[in-house]
């Protein structure tokens, strides 16, 4: 049990002792034991009133009993150190651990600095929303953001037992309204622009055009194209595996390596998709012309053969760099399209991502299920897919109406099966 005392009255090593006045003004002690019986530390705290320290040894008591006990270690932890525990904790990616890291380094530590993580509170958190917003110049959406990874790691510190309660709770209503007020806007390339700018890149490289805009993958999924994905007869590709600048560096032995690296993995590998398992990927419908331009590449250019090594998946990759003796990097793709973009004429901003939108748009456009573009995107949520282009889907009531109509009119025949099974999820 927790025992509220007066050391200047129960201490003979207090310098007080003894006292005898009965009301000295001398602090209150609440002397306690942590959980865990005679195992468990001693703790003192004192109080200016015996009020309050019967308040404490109360408290102390009750979360003892239902199991909520905090340890005053744990709610001392500086912010910074629970996070860096929190990057280094589960199974995440190297991009994923940089892009905490960086976090930490440009917007926690600068604003909270040494502050204990059982100090923050909801109107702490608000101010920092407010401070990166308009001291830093972030978006909103971009504050949001690392603020949810922040939610995350006070989810990390009450799992763990630094904390009590995540303060995040306490501000979920503002962090709705700042993503609803956040909008992202898509642009596409025409059709004209697309075939412009492949025209002018070198010819070992206009099939990356392709692949992004008729078939949906990403620039990194379409660097990383090896002839095994490819199954020609049944005309699809199996997306499974990216470039990445995210790799492990090995030791820096240069003045040169250790700039370049800072410390950090930043090398270009080959790596499974983000987010799947190793055994997961998708198919994705490969167009009958774009099947006949992969097989004209591998005739003219023929592939580059990587091994199973440090930063790579072995195959017969379809790209490489000028050279031929590497993996395909970002910036060699980023500085061969600027250069055909500025051949072709084109003045406006065109990026590679904008092909896999239009491959998307179309798709939507003609009709083609939300659920299947979803699937082919590599989007694991079909909302997601919905609310980035319902602006090019046609009107789904209009389309239903006629069908109906058709139906009932007999201008449409339909031919459905009296019975048939369904995979339901049971409740």
């Amino acid at each position: 049990m927790a025992r509220v005392l007066q050391k200047c009255k129960d201490d003979p090593r207090n310098v007080h002792y003894p006292c005898a006045q009965s009301r000295c003004g001398h602090p209150w002690t609440v002397r306690y034991r942590e959980p865990g019986g005679r195992a468990g530390g001693q703790r003192e705290k004192s109080f200016e009133k015996k009020g309050q320290a019967d308040v404490f040894a109360a408290k102390v008591e009750r979360d003892k009993d239902l199991g909520t006990y905090i340890a005053p270690t744990g709610l001392l932890q500086p912010l910074a150190a629970v996070y860096r525990e929190f990057i280094a904790s589960g199974d995440r990616v190297n991009g994923t651990r940089y892009q905490y890291e960086t976090s930490l380094r440009l917007h926690v530590e600068p604003y909270f600095g040494g502050t204990a993580i059982g100090a923050v509170r909801p109107k702490d958190l608000q101010a920092w929303l407010k401070w990166m917003v308009e001291e830093r110049g972030y978006r909103e959406s971009t504050a949001i953001n690392r603020y949810e990874t922040l939610a995350g790691v006070f989810s990390f510190a009450v799992a763990n037992e630094y904390i009590t309660k995540n303060p995040c709770q306490h501000v979920r209503t503002s962090r709705r309204r700042v993503k609803r007020k956040a909008k992202k806007t898509i642009r596409l390339p025409t059709l004209e622009e697309i075939e412009a700018i492949e025209r002018h890149l070198p010819g070992p490289y206009k099939l990356l055009v392709w692949l992004m805009a008729g078939c949906g993958l990403r620039i990194g999924e379409a660097c990383a194209v090896t002839l095994q994905q490819f199954d020609f007869e049944a005309g699809l590709i199996y997306v499974d595996r990216q470039v990445t600048q995210d790799g492990e560096n090995e030791e820096p032995r240069t003045a040169v390596q250790r700039a370049i690296t800072k410390g950090r993995g930043r090398a270009h590998c080959v790596r499974h998709l983000k987010w799947r398992d190793l055994d997961e990927g998708r198919a994705v419908p490969l167009p009958p012309s774009i099947a006949v331009r992969v097989q004209e590449h591998v005739q003219r250019h023929g592939t580059f053969r990587v091994r199973d090594a440090m930063n790579r998946l072995p195959g017969d990759y379809l790209f490489s760099n000028v050279g031929g003796t590497n993996i395909l990097m970002y910036s060699l793709v980023d500085r061969l399209w600027r250069k055909a973009k500025q051949s072709a004429g084109i003045t406006r901003k065109i990026t590679p991502h904008w092909l896999r939108h239009f491959f998307a748009s179309a798709g939507l456009s003609k009709g083609v299920p939300v659920t299947d573009m979803a699937e082919w995107l590599g989007h694991r949520d079909p909302r997601i897919t919905h609310e980035t282009y319902a602006h090019v889907m046609p009107d789904a009531p209009g389309r239903l109406r006629a069908l109906m109509d058709s139906v009932f009119t007999r201008e449409t025949e339909l031919s459905l099966p009296l019975e048939f099974e369904a995979v339901v999820q049971a409740a």
